[in-house]
């Protein structure tokens, strides 16, 4: 073989022992259609805070993300888990979600924390202590919620790595340990393919040369100073409140279809006033719904205001792809047009029962007045 086809294997280095990092996870519920937040201020005011994205300084200096309406954050007690004490904060969101996320401190050896991390992930009982942490506060906060439903869970994991013990560039890391790193975001410990090495670490970002960003569908890796982790992890959090929101809406419109697929016109129509009364009902029931659904969707998308920053738009763009999101909105919009096409048949279907009835009401008239006229006629 030609020796210019040959290639030089890379070296192959140990991933240096990770001295500062953490671990995020987030259990994301939608709970209502809106939240209160001023009367979530009124109920327990002391400990929640407006929590604003706090990015990095950037040229020029107002460029941001910020959210039109602040969501609420406290900070609640720490739970521990498998020897492992975690912080617990809380964050509600006005158009309906809370966000309880879970930190635990992670550090030692790359395969210590790879294993600790999957660990987590796989925990049955973190999820269930999330859990109890919504039922507390759904109870607490019963006043400040809007027409709530039984909530709808999505999860989000983040490993943060703050500082390691040698310093080691971006370039470095994804040159020469992409396996490690691909093996970190999917929680693998045997040796992935080369394509899901590739999959994996296809969504990556930086900023500066000792930065990193991963973006998966389920776990991103963040390697930042902890200020800048915070706004990249604020924005992933975002972007799984909207997918949270998408989901609820879908199931809505699911249920909302299934109802109009029982519905029966013919029988509706047997009985005039009875069938408009109910056809009347239904289209009312439907009309509130895609109104509803509109103006929920609106809230939450526009929820947050890009001003500018490229860096943070690429992340936010690039997590938003990994969750589909625009694929979630371009199923909802699709069913939200069934529903409004059904909505039309309902209320054609309403006009015609009662344009029977007015019919049958006229017919009678003539009748009677038929009727009376033979009868004096007659006499």
């Amino acid at each position: 073989m030609p020796e210019t086809l040959l290639k030089k294997p890379v070296e192959s280095q140990a991933m240096p022992t990770i001295t500062q990092g953490l671990f995020h996870a987030f259990f994301i519920y939608d709970v209502a259609d809106t939240i209160d937040l001023a009367e979530l201020s009124r109920i327990d005011g002391q400990r929640f805070q407006k929590a604003q994205l706090d990015l990095r300084p950037l040229d020029p200096p107002h460029n941001h993300f910020k959210f039109v309406t602040p969501p609420l954050a406290a900070r609640l007690d720490p739970i521990e888990l498998s020897g492992l004490q975690a912080e617990v904060l809380i964050k509600i969101f006005d158009y309906g979600t809370m966000s309880i996320r879970a930190t635990f401190p992670m550090t030692g050896s790359f395969e210590q924390v790879q294993s600790a991390t999957a660990n987590l992930r796989q925990s049955s009982e973190l999820a269930e202590r999330a859990e109890t942490i919504l039922t507390a506060a759904l109870k607490q906060f019963s006043g400040a919620l809007n027409q709530p439903h039984k909530p709808l869970l999505e999860e989000y994991f983040v490993i943060e790595i703050n500082a390691f013990e040698q310093p080691i560039t971006a370039a470095t890391l994804t040159e020469k340990h992409s396996r490690e790193l691909a093996g970190l975001l999917l929680a693998e410990s045997r040796s992935l393919s080369a394509l899901e090495q590739e999959d994996a670490l296809r969504a990556r970002f930086s900023y500066f040369e000792n930065d990193l960003v991963l973006i998966n569908w389920d776990c991103s890796l963040v390697i930042e100073s902890r200020e800048s982790a915070e706004a990249v992890e604020s924005i992933l959090e975002f972007a799984n409140t909207q997918l949270v929101e998408l989901r609820t809406y879908d199931d809505r419109l699911d249920n909302e279809l299934d109802e109009i697929y029982k519905w029966d016109v013919a029988r509706l129509q047997q009985h005039w006033l009875f069938g408009r009364r109910r056809a009347a009902e239904r289209t009312a029931r439907i009309r509130k719904l895609l109104v509803d659904i509109r103006e929920l969707s609106d809230r939450s998308s526009n929820s947050l205001k890009i001003i500018g920053d490229a860096y943070y738009a690429r992340v936010y763009r690039s997590m938003s792809s990994r969750l589909g999101l625009s694929d979630w909105q371009k199923q909802l919009e699709s069913k939200l047009v069934s529903v409004n096409e059904m909505y039309h048949f309902a209320t054609d279907q309403a006009q015609h029962a009662r344009s029977d009835f007015l019919e049958l009401v006229i017919i009678v008239l003539i009748v009677i007045e038929i009727i009376l006229g033979l009868i004096g006629t007659g006499h």
